[in-house]
Parts: structure tokens; sequence; C-alpha cells
């Protein structure tokens, strides 16, 4: 197939071209497009450098596959247009068409319903990052006993933002590098300046992530308690999120509060979590086992532990769940759900 990557010059763009390779996924011809100031940029793929071209409806002609992570303004001004004119299914991990009715939001391992119809020209949503690392092991405890409500605090790497943010978090640990003792005390003056993030990042966390909205929540906690419904088809779902921000380069991490239609003990959702798809079960209190961000980054699967029962409350489980947040919470989903529509 023609399959183009949009935004092939990004940390989750790169991401997608290594895994279409890794995964052998069937490329007759690979496009990557970018914004013009890329142009003239490479983009390396099956062992050659690929030039990449300025993103145009144009330049998309003959693609039947496009996975795109360009931002949400980008997906809007092409997507439609792209699918219209030239056929393409195109695979978009930005917020643009995730709460669109006629756009499927898939988590395959979760939701493989949603891509039921599908291929045909149009747009396939790739949910939230934080949210495909909290519906993996919710999927299977929701379908085996209801899930009626859901806290959630989200711990999120700054390679979530980009580059942009791995280079801030870098750059300010370097600068307070020799100065440790005195943060716990310290000088406003002697702190970096933020760039991209409201507050410093190194050797803190920032609990904001996107704009503040009226009711208080962030644009990133909007989006977390939305997304669930959507996927696990729950319209009236109860659920709250916090977002946080964290000195971690890869892998982003959720707790959750869970509350569910029936009793469900540990034992029981252990069992359930150890044959869920996507998910790695890290749980063994007595030996020390839980999962973190390193344990989850580069690899495929939400990595999940820390499983309680709420006391007094049998209906009610407390867990924690780890994914890499470009690989599984981006790319790898975005593949995954191409997969499933063209089977080989």
């Amino acid at each position: 197939m023609k399959v183009a990557v949009i935004g092939a010059t990004g940390a989750v763009g790169r991401e997608m071209a290594r895994i279409l390779e890794e995964r052998r996924f069937p490329v007759d011809e690979f496009v990557p497009l970018a914004s013009a100031r890329s142009v003239g940029r490479v983009v390396p793929f099956a062992g050659e450098e690929h030039a990449v071209r300025e993103l145009t409806v144009e330049a998309a002609a003959g693609v039947e596959v496009a996975f795109v992570s360009a931002g949400a303004t980008t997906s809007r001004a092409f997507l439609p247009a792209i699918a219209a004119a030239h056929g393409t299914v195109c695979i978009d991990n930005s917020s643009a068409f995730r709460m669109d009715p006629d756009c499927p939001l898939s988590v395959p391992e979760v939701n493989p319903e949603a891509l039921e119809g599908w291929p045909r020209p149009g747009v396939i949503a790739v949910p939230n990052c934080t949210t495909i690392a909290a519906v993996l092991p919710l999927g299977p405890l929701h379908r085996a006993a209801g899930l009626r409500s859901l806290v959630m605090s989200s711990y999120q790497a700054v390679s979530g933002a980009g580059h942009k943010g791995t280079r801030e978090l870098t750059e300010q640990v370097e600068k307070l590098h020799g100065q440790i003792e005195e943060l716990a005390r310290p000088d406003p003056s002697m702190l970096p300046e933020p760039d991209l993030f409201a507050k410093p990042i190194a050797f803190n966390v920032v609990a904001k992530i996107g704009e503040f909205e009226a009711d208080g929540f962030t644009g990133e906690e909007a989006k977390m308690m939305a997304e669930p419904r959507k996927i696990l088809g729950l319209p009236d779902l109860e659920v709250v999120a916090t977002s946080v921000r964290v000195p971690v380069v890869a892998g982003h991490a959720v707790s959750m509060l869970a509350t569910f239609d029936r009793p469900i003990d540990v034992v029981e959702a252990r069992a359930l979590l150890a044959d869920a798809p996507g998910v790695t079960l890290m749980d063994d209190p007595e030996a020390g086992g839980f999962p973190s961000p390193l344990d989850a980054a580069g690899r495929d699967d939400a990595y999940v532990g820390r499983i309680r029962q709420v006391p007094g409350r049998p209906d009610a489980l407390l867990l924690f769940s780890c994914a890499d947040n470009l690989r599984k919470g981006a790319a790898l989903n975005a593949v995954q759900i191409a997969e499933r529509l063209f089977p080989r």
C-alpha cells in the first residue's frame, strides 16, 4: 500500500515510521509529509532516507492509509479533504475528531467493534495517550463487572509535549545542577524560567496540562473524562480527572479509583488482567513488584499493578497503570488500528 505519515518529523511521527517497519506493515510506497519548514529533511524507513514533502491535499494523492500526528488544527484543515479527494483512511492522533459521533475512537484491544464497517474513506481517532493507559486495564474489568464511576490522577511524561518538553526538562536539570540542597528553600530568582510548562518542571510536578477551562478543569482533564465514556460505551459514566506533568522523559502513569456494578475483589481483577490483551500484570506486593514508567518505556503493553480493594467497598478497586506515551499511547495504537482494517 501507499502509506503516508503526516507530521513525519515529530516524535510520534518518527515512532510511527519505526513501528511500521518493525511490524512489517505492508508498505509499498512511503510518503513522509510535514509543514513547509520541514521540507528537505529526511526520515529513515526500510533502509532508505525519504525526503519530507510539504503537506497538501495533492501531496496525499494515491495514499491509502495516512498516519497523522500533526496537531488538531492541521488535522481539521487537511484530513476531511484528503479523505474525500483520495479515498484515504486517516488515522489521527490529535484531539480534532475524537468526540465526533461519526468518527471511531478506538483502542483495538478494548473496543474493536468501533472499527466495524471500515476501511472506508474518513478519519479514525486515536485516544489521548493517558486515556489509553487507563482503558486498557479498565476494559476487561468493565466487561466483567460493569464500570460505574471512575476517579483518575495522571502523572505524565514531558515527552507528551514533544521534543520541546524533553529539552526543557534537560536544560532545567542542567541549570539546577549543584543547587539541589538549595531547593529545600528555593530562592524564586534561582529557578529556571519556564517556557513550555506553566512552572519549572525539573525536580517539580506541574498540575496543569492544557489550558484551564470555565469549570476549573484543564483541557487534558476534559479529554481524560470524555474519552473513556465513548470508548467503553458508557455515555453517563461518572468520571473526574486530575492531570499532572512530572519530570519523567517517557511513560505516562495513571492512578484510578474504579467502582463497579457488582463486587469484584483483587484476586478476580488480577486474573482478568493477567489474560487481558495489551496488559502486562505487574502486581506482586510481597516481592516488591509494581509498575513504573521506566518499566513501560519502549514496550507495547500497559503495565498494571498496585491493585487494592477500597476498605469497606467490595465493589471498588484502586489500580495503577503505566504505558509508553509515544508508543502505545500514540504511534503503536494507530498502527494496530490499521492492522485490523487491513489484515494480511
